[in-house]
């Protein structure tokens, strides 16, 4: 990791994801202690601040890192293990059965992979899910990658026909919840949050979820991060389990809310829709995922009509198979024109903010990140515009959008900290981790 007190960051072009959409050509930002202190031109910049450092942005965009509202960082090992199932099966024959015999070093290796990935590909933030185990281990690898994120163990209670070994008693989900909010929530100067992240009904008894919900209220800052509404097989065993939809169900256990952000989302009735409208829930939309598991398509019009804040996710490595967002900001669009009929539907613009300021919003950090403005968090990214893609370039933002690529991505910035830059990882050793991948692909193939 760089550390800089001070820097300046230039670029051909900057988009800012203000409140304007502001585009500043031939453009700056000045960084200091972790902060954007100045934005404008470099000559505006130049003439008011001087830096230690000043990083070159010839040819590349610079705009603001990337919010992935959903991933699976500890699933990162299983890529390509899980391909052409459903929802269910897909989980009961592979992704739980492969999660639960996870060592602790898999755990840590596993999610230090996928946020290297992240890093890579110009996320900055991300919500993430671990493992009912050895979570620990996978948070230990968020804080030393430098990654900003909501983070926490899987909380799962209820058998129903999944693996037992990750399943635990309903006291000691709670209480392991707990020593971790205590021990990791709320630092790295800010840059680690805790998330209460309940797999699904199908997996959490109703005095789980009361208790989740409890717990949440007790601290400042917490959110409860959850599947809901994936597949229509997983929507009618909770009707079956539970006696009610999906919605209506979380609703009872008073589970929605403005501190609730739930994957998915694609089954829901008329109602449900005016439950997410009236508790202000947030949902993530994982367009590649629910793509490859043959799900259904999110309407993500019809929620922001209902003035609701969506964000998107990549969700894991064994559904998606990648965790490029520029990937899923593409398919979000499509699969809405799509779904709609209608080429206007989630322009570009749209769809950018969702994945910056509003993916913040989602995850209520958007007062500090988000968007490139005076006073935020310095998470930045540089994408590069001299590769072959890029040309001709009329807009910016369509580029980020429908051309470019999480490859194209030369410089990452976390809390003013240079954590990627040209190819090198500056806070972990990426070739000793690449090992440890292929090292468990030889353990476990068949």
């Amino acid at each position: 990791m760089v550390k800089l007190k001070d820097t300046i960051l230039e670029a051909d072009i900057l988009v800012t994801c203000n409140p304007k959409n502001s585009i500043i050509k031939d453009a700056a930002v000045y960084v200091s202690n972790g902060l954007i202190r100045g934005v404008g031109t470099k000559r505006e910049i130049h003439k008011e601040f001087s830096a230690t450092k000043i990083v070159d942005g010839n040819n590349k965009i610079l705009s603001p890192g990337l919010v992935n509202t959903h991933s699976h960082s500890v699933q990162t090992f299983l890529r390509g293990k899980a391909d052409d199932f459903a929802l269910l099966d897909w989980l009961k024959k592979v992704v739980l059965p492969e999660e639960a015999r996870f060592a602790s070093e898999e755990v840590y290796n596993s999610s230090l992979l996928g946020f290297a990935e992240m890093i890579r590909t110009g996320t900055t933030t991300a919500n993430d899910m671990l493992t009912t185990h050895d979570s620990d281990f996978g948070i230990k690898a968020a804080k030393e990658i430098g990654i900003r994120t909501r983070i926490g163990k899987m909380l799962m209670d209820y058998s129903n026909d999944f693996p037992e070994i990750i399943i635990e008693d309903t006291e000691t989900v709670i209480e392991s919840a707990r020593k971790q909010i205590d021990e990791y929530h709320q630092t790295q100067n800010g840059r680690v949050k805790y998330s209460l992240n309940a797999r699904f009904l199908l997996s959490c008894s109703s005095e789980l979820m009361k208790l989740i919900v409890e717990t949440k209220d007790e601290y400042d800052d917490l959110m409860i991060h959850s599947h809901a509404s994936e597949s229509q097989a997983e929507c009618a065993e909770v009707v079956r389990i539970f006696g009610d939809s999906y919605f209506r169900s979380l609703k009872k256990l008073n589970a929605l809310g403005s501190e609730t952000i739930l994957a998915h989302g694609i089954w829901l009735d008329d109602d449900e829709y005016n439950l997410v409208e009236q508790t202000n829930t947030r949902i993530t939309h994982n367009p590649s995922s629910n793509s490859k598991l043959a799900s259904g398509i999110c309407d993500v019009l019809r929620y922001h009509k209902l003035g609701i804040i969506v964000g998107i996710g990549t969700d894991g490595p064994p559904c998606n198979n990648n965790f490029d967002m520029f990937q899923d900001m593409r398919l979000a669009a499509f699969l809405q024109k799509i779904k709609h009929l209608d080429e206007l539907a989630l322009p570009a613009e749209k769809v950018l903010r969702m994945a910056t300021i509003e993916g913040a919003q989602a995850i209520n950090w958007g007062t500090e990140i988000g968007s490139v403005e005076v006073g935020k968090k310095a998470d930045l990214v540089m994408t590069n515009i001299d590769e072959v893609n890029s040309f001709p370039l009329y807009n910016p933002v369509s580029h980020l959008v429908y051309s470019a690529s999480g490859k194209d991505v030369s410089m990452t910035m976390i809390d003013g900290e240079i954590v990627f830059q040209d190819g090198n990882y500056l806070t972990i050793d990426i070739e000793k981790v690449k090992r440890t991948a292929t090292e468990y692909q030889e353990k476990w193939t068949e």
